[in-house]
């Protein structure tokens, strides 16, 4: 029931781009660089409303006396058109608080130095945060800020981003999707299929042939491959 220009205005919130996130694994890779990941619980429920939002009283929570009214919301709600864009500047507040700076080419990436040769990354996809840099302290004292701002889990090293795997080897860091091929050829019954590198059919021979005269242009000699 929501109304553009009534009960909201932009909607946007920048997200760090696949291309970025790629990037800053490849620097961690030759910087060698630990990769963390955090993950917050319940995100939109942590942004700010502009707008008075009104909402009918939920089963289960109904006043009794008062079943006639309606709640107003004093923060984000799943749901809200503005929910996303409220988180955004919920946390992109919080960052910059603290001394991060929004990268000016990427809106989703924040950079903090923490000493004149210590950097500290913070790729931001929604509710998902990759962190990087080279101050391990600079890191550990930003995940305690993060969690005593934001309800938030710690899932450690980077193994799962985005639908990317990463596996660390002696040459870097192995990034792969190897989970997203399996899903999809599970979910097309192709599992048991044999396997080929170059996937086309199967014994099929290419030859020219002669096009048929009414799918011809007039005086042309052209072959159709097929």
């Amino acid at each position: 029931m929501q109304k553009e220009g009534i009960d909201y205005t932009e909607v946007f919130a920048p997200i760090a781009r696949l291309k970025i996130v790629r990037l800053v694994v490849a620097l961690a890779s030759w910087k060698n660089w630990k990769l963390w990941q955090l993950d917050v619980k319940s995100a939109f429920l942590n942004g700010p409303l502009d707008k008075d939002v009104f909402i009918l009283q939920p089963p289960g929570f109904i006043c009794k006396e008062n079943e006639h009214k309606v709640l107003k919301l004093r923060k984000a709600l799943y749901g809200l058109k503005q929910a996303p864009r409220g988180w955004n500047k919920s946390i992109n507040t919080f960052l910059h608080n603290i001394g991060f700076q929004k990268f000016t080419a990427e809106h989703g990436v924040y950079i903090k130095f923490v000493k004149h040769t210590e950097i500290i990354i913070i790729c931001l996809y929604m509710d998902d945060l990759l962190l990087t840099g080279n101050s391990s302290t600079g890191i550990d004292s930003l995940k305690q800020n993060l969690k005593k701002e934001f309800e938030m889990a710690d899932l450690g090293t980077l193994s799962y981003f985005l639908g990317l795997e990463f596996a660390y080897i002696a040459q870097g860091i192995f990034m792969h999707q190897k989970k997203y091929t399996s899903d999809a050829l599970k979910r097309f019954n192709m599992w048991n299929c044999n396997s080929i590198e170059t996937p086309t059919e199967v014994n099929l021979k290419l030859q020219k042939v002669r096009m048929k005269p009414q799918l011809m242009e007039p005086c042309s000699d052209r072959l159709l491959v097929v």
